[in-house]
């Protein structure tokens, strides 16, 4: 692969983040783990690019992280609300300071896991230490990122590179590695979306079968993502994954009507005061409108799987 100079200046400016980030989070009592960028590509065997440092560090250590973070000049991309303690996220992106616009997420879960504490234990117990632009990181061992590959390719976009990585992971990793994977996908509760990121290829879905996952059927919301499917039918799919009224309403509410904030992240007129902020929904509740033949499509697709 041909990278440009300027890529792979960047890809060795996130290594040093990564590194100096894990000292400073290291300085302040709190272990942290890197789980894709040098370290996946190590493991992989490949030259991969990357645009962000993903650090993993135990639930119960997050406050005291993000303390450590505000200490050493990182600001969060988002408001500080949206990542409360008691809610759901798994990932927190942070400014890191200097002149260059470098972007560190704080992880204290993944995509597709259901229980974070186990992740962070289960990774932690068969780590490794790898040593990059000059520190030291954490990184998982080959299971881990056998499990990391498929979550990764269970998500939004995952027929680009995160299909890639699992290619190339199902072409490094033995049975057994896929064996240890599944063992720990189920004691972390993502057998439903390491099942779809394998579905995301003909060799992953062969390794699906030979550990007995064919018939596993995964959330129809990560099926959908990991396909490409609208953000629309990605979004209603996943009322039917998520349970309780209340929990459902969010959904639809965040659906139809995201935080100011968050729409400010994808268009540039809902910086432009109340007027740009309002037509900005507007011509997001058009969208939905507009694709809506598609979504009922792709929904009808995820539905057949389910019972198919």
């Amino acid at each position: 692969m041909t990278v440009s100079p300027g890529l792979a200046v960047r890809c060795l400016a996130l290594d040093a983040l990564a590194a100096s980030t894990s000292d400073v989070l290291r300085r302040h009592g709190v272990e942290s783990m890197l789980l894709k960028g040098a370290g996946l590509a190590r493991r992989l065997g490949t030259d991969r690019l990357y645009a962000d440092v993903d650090l993993l560090v135990a639930p119960d250590t997050v406050t005291a992280a993000q303390d450590a973070l505000h200490a050493a000049g990182y600001r969060p991309k988002l408001p500080p609300d949206l990542h409360d303690i008691a809610a759901t996220w798994h990932e927190q992106p942070w400014r890191a300071p200097g002149p260059l616009p470098l972007t560190m997420e704080l992880h204290r879960g993944f995509a597709g896991v259901g229980d974070y504490e186990e992740l962070w234990r289960s990774l932690r117990a068969a780590a490794d230490h790898f040593d990059l632009a000059g520190g030291r990181v954490l990184v998982p061992d080959e299971a881990g990122t056998a499990l990391i590959a498929a979550l990764h390719a269970a998500s939004p976009a995952g027929f680009g590179k995160p299909a890639r990585d699992l290619a190339n992971a199902l072409a490094a990793f033995p049975p057994g590695t896929w064996e240890a994977a599944g063992r720990l996908a189920a004691r972390c509760d993502a057998v439903p979306a390491f099942t779809v990121g394998l579905g995301v290829l003909p060799a992953g879905v062969a390794v699906a079968a030979r550990l007995g996952l064919s018939s596993t059927r995964g959330p129809s919301s990560a099926w959908l993502a990991a396909r490409l499917a609208s953000p629309t039918a990605v979004g209603l799919a996943h009322l039917a994954d998520v349970s309780g009224p209340g929990q459902r309403l969010r959904v639809l509410s965040r659906l139809v009507l995201p935080l100011p904030v968050h729409l400010r992240e994808f268009d540039a007129r809902a910086h432009r005061g109340r007027l740009g902020l309002l037509w900005a929904y507007a011509r997001r509740i058009g969208r939905h409108v507009r694709l809506l033949p598609r979504v009922l499509r792709e929904l009808r697709t995820a539905r057949q799987r389910q019972h198919g």
